[in-house]
């Protein structure tokens, strides 16, 4: 009698996926090209009031002066082109990287209910604060009695 062994490919593609994601730890080509080529998006926030919407963007290691808002038909577009630095000291490479200083753009399809002409932005501790109030008409009335006569 000989004993016969199976061959499971899911096996071997878990093995091959580990080994993969173990090798990966010791190069950093491939997540260096990741990032440098990825449109990477920040952490984003948005909260909703009874009369404004609020917006929060996690923007560290950027100026104020790097962040470009503006609005155009009813689309709200942050955007950060900034020049890329080079390495400070040339003797280094990263051994591993997950995070940095990158250019991006991000828009938000703004609702007919905000005052276009009264959005507020303040930039604090590395997050950027939107405030986009809603317009007098979209704020939600009292209830009025009406009297029967």
């Amino acid at each position: 009698m000989s004993l016969v062994r199976f061959y499971y490919p899911r096996y071997s593609v878990n093995r091959n996926l580990v080994n993969e994601m173990l090798n990966s730890f010791s190069t950093s080509d491939y997540h260096e090209n990741y990032l440098r080529n990825c449109k990477c998006k920040p952490a984003t926030n948005v909260f909703e009031t009874e009369t404004d919407f609020r917006i929060e963007l996690l923007l560290p290691g950027f100026a104020k002066e790097d962040v470009q808002i503006n609005v155009h038909k009813n689309l709200l577009t942050v955007k950060v082109d900034k020049p890329e630095e080079q390495e400070k000291e040339e003797n280094y490479k990263y051994e591993h990287r997950e995070f940095g200083v990158f250019n991006f753009e991000k828009q938000f399809q703004l609702p007919n209910t905000v005052k276009v002409d009264s959005i507020g932005a303040k930039f604090e501790n590395g997050v950027l604060h939107l405030l986009l109030p809603k317009k007098e008409e979209a704020l939600e009335k009292a209830p009025v009695d009406i009297k029967i006569s």
